[in-house]
């Protein structure tokens, strides 16, 4: 295990409950175990939203992890579902809860804050295999 960061989205610029920030990291690759997000500064709960997603440079983009509406530091646990091998059907395993795994990921990241107030930012901490 490794962990990554920060990846910081800088400083948001705009009024408040409008303001917008976000930055790249470089290529990561690895499985993502957790996030950790820390908000900087003191971006509304109520309107504040933080998008970490993959560029898509190498390969389809995808999103990591999306939060609205939310300004509390914590760690995610993100997980995507399972398919057979012919792509058909979620896996599932006994009592029928659906199969969960990390991400694979091996692109660029964005990390982007957006409806904070001037100033706010966030800081991406991820915990890699």
């Amino acid at each position: 295990m490794r962990l990554m960061g920060p990846i910081t989205s800088g400083a948001a610029v705009g009024g408040n409950g409008v303001a917008t920030a976000n930055a790249d990291s470089g290529v990561v690759s690895g499985r993502i175990i957790a996030v950790g997000l820390e908000y900087l500064d003191s971006p509304p709960a109520g309107t504040t939203d933080v998008v970490v997603a993959t560029k898509g440079g190498r390969g389809p983009a995808q999103t990591i992890l999306s939060i609205a509406n939310a300004a509390t530091n914590g760690w995610f646990y993100p997980r995507v579902g399972t398919v057979s091998t012919s792509g058909a059907a979620l896996l599932y395993a006994a009592g029928g809860t659906a199969v969960g795994e990390p991400l694979a990921v091996a692109d660029a990241l964005n990390v982007k804050i957006d409806q904070a107030n001037a100033g706010d930012g966030v800081n991406v901490w991820l915990l890699m295999e």
